[in-house]
């Protein structure tokens, strides 16, 4: 109630300041369906979202405060999402710490809802700076990187969600520095602070353009958090079971044209500082790549496929352990097989964009379905709404136990 009565006294405030400042935002009510285990889940949510920014002669204010209700189920247990013969081995008396209530997690992740508390908090709040030469942006900002659509090798900050993922992403804390070095040579590098300064992240980035093609080389430096689930009795110790190690990605990314096709690609190999962390295991050194291109017909009909490669996943369904699978429902991996293809079709419309995405496993042959509909009927009014339908069996990465399901969700900018 303090939280919602503080948003109540920031919109008038707010609107006060609407002759010096840029205010604006949305309201957008979410429902979400899912069928599992014989039943049928419904979880609702609504967010107003207010926007304000600032722009001076040299210096743009931008910020963003977010008011998130949750409604319907509200508490997930994950031992309905792992395969059988996984969660069978998990003693009855370490069951609940696979249990997630309302408000538990951060984000919604994959394929499971994970639930988070009504709050109202700051998504972004930075100030950018531009001088003759540099751009510095200082404070919570977007830190998305890469050319990729729905992975992002390169980005070691988020996680996409496969179902939806051009959806915005959360802001981080960080100094940016973004300056010209040559005539067609741009270096762009963030700072984001850990608890400790060995922990922090950082990351440099040279940019050029070659031709018809953009194309970077980047260096990232990350403190990773993973937990090891593998050890069933450290569930009792969470303090134990999460360990940080160092990694350091070095690689890139380019996008332009070949042959009227858009393409684009990413990727990096990864050190993993093991002397640092406790030793999960099958946790080494590794690389990540992403591949994609696209293409527009005359009729307007859109196409574009990706393929995503991380060797440090198993290549072959049997090889996915307890590790492997809650770290992909927690969003500590990107994916859970090692090779995954995305496929999108689409016909624009003013109003009505019907689109198919296709999600699919090489590793293990399963795949989701996602039939998606986008609806425009007003400038300011944008209608979203999706199924999404697994066809695998027990055990592989889009199985049906995930749970088939939908969403629809309504924008209303203002």
């Amino acid at each position: 109630m303090k939280r919602l009565l503080l948003l109540i006294f920031l919109m008038p405030a707010s609107l006060l300041l609407s002759q010096q400042l840029e205010l604006f935002g949305y309201y957008e009510p979410q429902w979400m369906g899912v069928s599992i285990n014989d039943h049928f889940y419904n979880v609702a949510s609504n967010k107003l979202r207010l926007d304000i920014g600032k722009q001076f002669t040299h210096v743009e204010f931008g910020a963003n405060v977010n008011y998130v209700t949750y409604h319907g189920k509200t508490e997930w247990h994950l031992a309905d999402y792992l395969p059988t013969h996984i969660s069978n081995r998990i003693p009855d008396m370490l069951q609940d710490f696979l249990v997630f209530h309302f408000g538990d997690m951060a984000q919604w992740v994959g394929p499971v809802p994970m639930p988070r508390p009504d709050r109202i908090y700051l998504d972004n709040a930075f100030v950018k700076i531009g001088l003759k030469k540099l751009d510095i942006t200082i404070g919570k900002q977007q830190l998305g990187m890469g050319t990729g659509y729905t992975w992002n090798p390169t980005d070691l900050f988020n996680v996409k969600d496969f179902l939806d993922p051009t959806y915005e992403q959360p802001g981080h804390n960080a100094v940016r520095l973004e300056m010209p070095v040559l005539p067609n040579l741009s270096l762009d590098s963030y700072f984001a602070p850990g608890e400790e300064f060995k922990n922090s992240n950082a990351m440099l980035k040279l940019k050029t353009r070659i031709g018809r093609f953009d194309l970077s080389a980047v260096a990232v430096r990350n403190a990773w958090l993973r937990t090891e689930y593998s050890n069933i009795s450290l569930l009792t110790d969470p303090l134990n079971a999460v360990n940080t190690y160092h990694r350091h990605l070095v690689g890139g990314d380019f996008v332009g044209e070949l042959f009227g096709l858009g393409v684009w690609g990413e990727g990096g190999y990864t050190f993993v500082d093991l002397k640092t962390g406790a030793g999960i295991e099958n946790l080494e050194n590794y690389w990540q790549a992403v591949l994609g291109l696209d293409y527009t017909f005359d009729s307007g009909l859109y196409i574009m496929a990706e393929y995503y490669h991380d060797s440090l996943l198993p290549g072959k369904w049997q090889d996915y352990s307890l590790n492997h699978w809650m770290w992909y429902l927690t969003a500590e991996t990107k994916a859970l097989c090692r090779d995954n293809l995305f496929a999108l079709a689409q016909y624009p419309d003013d109003l009505v964009t019907p689109a198919l995405m296709i999600i699919h496993s090489i590793s293990d042959g399963s795949a989701a379905i996602v039939p998606t509909l986008y609806w425009t009927p007003f400038q300011e009014v944008e209608l979203t709404a999706y199924l999404n339908l697994y066809t695998g069996e027990d055990g592989r990465a889009y199985a049906k136990n995930l749970g088939n399901g939908g969403l629809i969700r309504l924008r209303v900018y203002f």
